[in-house]
């Protein structure tokens, strides 16, 4: 049951967390030893020690091998596979008991020693970098820095980062001391959320917790969230979807949980992975084992020398303690947590703490449809699948953190177990390079369940800032299921002419699974249109996008596009193939019908086509067999005369690029480039890394990147330049599209080809709300002699 009152130590802990962000500066931080990590010489604790994989048969089976394992490294124990690190001169006891196993790394301790030298050489790479940068304000005013996660970090620098984004950003971020470790080490709490509004305080918006480092070992988790922390505040700014989530969700995070031990990684065992407790005798509690709800159950042992030690009563920690109290003052304002591990590539729903415990429905179904969305969210950024399922599926683990969230608060909880996968292995100390990537895909997660766990339904739509005069325009939106259930009635897309007055209203077509559509009515050149959708939930809630509504609608302006040039590629109109810098061997570009494979498509784009070019194109006789290898392959346009569609020339075309299958998914890259002078001088116009899966359509207004000539060319280098990667590459349906309205002004205002009544009153409505349309005479202000001039071409017809 929950407390009903909190201790006053506890209130004066939390004081921060209660102090308007506004008014908040980035805190005193206690000096943390931090080892200078180019003269320092590791222990070598792992002598004769190796990881292996082994699969149980039986109970007994499974407690003859904990007897001879000296940290087990799976997330959980049960009988079946598991990754244990024993002893060498143990095997032959293994073999006596009947018990199979492979090899994951054969010499732990020239494994550490292996990874501590990557950490080294990137240090020396990031000194360098950082020579004449002043480091002691975080490289500057900046909120966000991916350079900061080039490497793994000691616990003093991960403070001080986060003391940085309160600093730079009091009016979204502010940083708390929250509770002390066993070793009276300092915990942290950042918490993001944008400024009070009016009906909107920040105290009154729910709570998402997220905390990393549970586990010291586990070094991607503590730099996953901290990259989450400041991306979300960087990112406020430029990216109305971040600002809507934080203008109605408070964002806390809790650095690293567990932080004596996390410093006991760095100095003395890269491998240590519970709290650092004095047990009188042994070190250490598991602290993921010793939250409250069904405490003390399966999976967590009463041994205080084992890995998953559950200590001696629930909450018996300092560190689960902390982070319990942080989560109560919240009170009902608590919805939704995550608690970041490694490794595996996972999300797990609870329950996890006994064999055959069952989920309630309907949280069962929310948390199966949620933790699958994530993953399809993370799938389609990076082709990175992380394996959505209940704990229990895994192994039982009384006492986690997700049980307790769930199970006593009823928020909506995820355990994530971050890269590497459990094949590789790499296990819980991948290069640095892996980061980052980690970080950016957790990041597209991290948006969807804010959005998923706070609201009743999210909608999406693809926002089209311009549109074709004097035509309807289809626009669509995705309407999910959130904490309520979509209302299909209730959605309405709502419009107006212009940027003032009143909007119109039109129910959207219900195409199923969430997906509706409705047309923008036909707009004269040059004219804005403004327009939002609404949903209801069947509780009665309802939600609009924009977020907020008709007092922020998405705006688009009306432009007439002309095809000054189109190739379909069914026919090869002076594509030359090479370039002296390539050095493919195959996957070579070719004009063909592509055969389909698991990363290339089976047809072109053109809906009446056949061909497209494509790099080779062929299946071959498995996935890699025809797909580019050994370096660059270039595909170069024949000249183009841009001048004629003018200064608003737009190039279109559609591409098809996927990099995500493979040994090295995600590490390759297609450089599309542009030319002005026929192919002497090249800028870049796109650097391609999404791995979309299908036929994308990319605009760009040429002026944008270069000055627009009748010599332009333009050319795509798809590469693989990493061992292991899978990479085809397609284009199709290239056009040149002249943008914009007629430069003598047209009286026909509704566009009908008519000239009447009605387009005087069009006339005298876009004059009333200062459209661009009803500025006849484009001299920037709407007056009498606008009236004249359209007046005048109206009467000559």
């Amino acid at each position: 049951m929950r407390p009903s009152s909190l201790g006053l130590p506890l209130i004066i802990t939390l004081a921060g967390l209660t102090t308007s962000i506004a008014s908040a500066q980035p805190i005193e931080i206690n000096e943390i030893p931090k080892i200078d990590l180019l003269n320092f010489s590791p222990a070598q604790p792992y002598q004769d020690h190796m990881v292996i994989r082994v699969r149980t048969n039986s109970q007994a089976q499974l407690d003859a091998l904990l007897n001879l394992t000296e940290s087990v490294w799976s997330e959980r124990t049960g009988v079946g596979l598991l990754d244990v690190q024993v002893q060498a001169t143990d095997l032959p006891k293994l073999k006596e008991l009947g018990i199979s196993h492979e090899v994951l790394i054969a010499d732990l301790q020239a494994h550490s020693d292996d990874s501590w030298n990557q950490v080294i050489a990137q240090e020396r790479i990031d000194r360098k970098r950082l020579e004449n940068i002043d480091n002691q304000t975080q490289r500057g005013v900046s909120v966000h820095d991916d350079t900061f996660f080039a490497n793994y970090k000691q616990l003093a620098d991960i403070n001080a980062y986060y003391n940085n984004i309160a600093a730079i950003r009091p009016d979204l971020a502010s940083m708390a001391d929250v509770g002390n470790s066993i070793q009276n080490n300092d915990i942290f709490a950042l918490t993001i959320s944008g400024p009070d509004a009016p009906g909107n305080a920040r105290a009154d918006r729910p709570v998402i917790l997220w905390h990393g480092a549970t586990h010291a070992r586990e070094w991607v988790s503590p730099m996953t969230v901290a990259y989450l922390a400041s991306k979300f505040v960087d990112s406020y700014d430029s990216d109305q979807r971040v600002q809507d989530m934080l203008d109605t969700a408070r964002i806390v995070i809790v650095p690293v949980t567990n932080p004596d031990g996390y410093l006991y990684t760095w100095s003395n065992e890269r491998f240590w992975r519970k709290n650092r407790r004095n047990n009188g005798g042994s070190f250490g509690v598991d602290i993921n084992r010793n939250w409250g709800y069904e405490w003390g159950g399966q999976g967590a042992s009463t041994d205080p020398f084992d890995d998953t030690y559950r200590g001696a009563s629930a909450f018996s920690e300092p560190e689960t303690t902390t982070i319990r109290d942080l989560a109560l003052s919240y009170g009902d304002d608590l919805v939704a947590h995550i608690d970041y591990h490694t490794y595996s590539q996972l999300i797990l729903w609870p329950f996890g703490y006994a064999d055959g415990v069952i989920t309630p429905e309907p949280d069962r179904t929310f948390f199966d449809n949620l933790a699958t969305d994530l993953s399809n969210e993370i799938l389609s950024f990076s082709g990175v699948f992380y394996n959505p399922i209940q704990s229990i599926d895994l192994y039982a683990a009384s006492g986690d953190s997700s049980d307790w969230f769930y199970g006593e608060l009823g928020a909506k909880s995820l355990t994530f177990e971050l890269r590497p996968e459990s094949g590789g292995f790499e296990g819980f100390d991948p290069p640095p390079s892996v980061i980052l990537p980690t970080a950016q895909e957790n990041f597209e997660a991290a948006k969807l369940f804010v959005e998923r766990t706070t609201r009743p339904i999210t909608l999406a739509t693809d926002v089209v800032s311009t549109i074709e005069a004097n035509i309807p325009t289809p626009v669509s939106l995705s309407v999910t299921n959130g904490i309520a259930t979509q209302d299909p009635a209730s959605v309405t897309m709502f419009w107006r002419m212009g940027t003032n007055g009143a909007y119109s209203s039109s129910t959207m077509n219900n195409l199923g699974g969430g997906n509706y559509s409705a047309n923008l009515p036909a707009t004269p050149c040059n004219s804005t249109i403004q327009y939002y959708f609404q949903a209801g939930s069947t509780t009665g809630d309802s939600v609009s996008l924009p977020i907020g509504a008709g007092s922020s609608p998405i705006s688009a302006l009306a432009q007439e596009f002309n095809v000054v040039f189109e190739d379909d590629m069914e026919s090869n109109n002076g594509w030359t193939v090479g370039a002296a810098s390539d050095t493919a061997s195959t996957g070579i570009w070719n004009r063909m019908n592509p055969q389909s494979t698991d990363a290339q498509p089976e047809d072109d784009h053109t809906p009446t086509g056949t061909d497209c070019w494509i790099t080779d194109g062929n299946a071959g006789t498995g996935l890699g067999d025809r797909d580019i290898d050994g370096g660059a392959t270039t595909l170069t346009s024949p000249s183009l005369d841009a001048i004629f569609a003018g200064d608003e020339a737009e190039l279109v075309y559609w591409r098809w690029y996927s990099n995500n299958a493979g040994a090295s998914p995600n590490e390759d890259s297609m450089l599309v480039e542009i030319s002005n002078d026929s192919g002497f001088s090249w800028v870049t116009l796109e650097t391609v890394t999404e791995n979309a899966g299908a036929w994308v359509e990319k605009r760009f207004r040429i002026a944008d990147t270069i000055l627009p000539t009748d010599q332009m060319r333009i050319r795509f280098v798809a590469s693989d330049l990493i061992n292991g990667s899978i990479v085809e590459a397609g284009v199709d349906d290239l056009r040149i599209e002249s943008v914009g309205c007629p430069d003598v002004a047209d009286a026909d205002i509704n566009g009908d080809g008519l000239l009447n009544f009605f387009d005087i009153s069009a006339f005298l409505t876009a004059f009333g709300n200062n459209e661009q349309i009803a500025d006849f005479n484009n001299d920037g202000v709407w007056n009498f002699f606008d009236i004249s001039a359209f007046l005048t071409v109206f009467s000559q017809g």
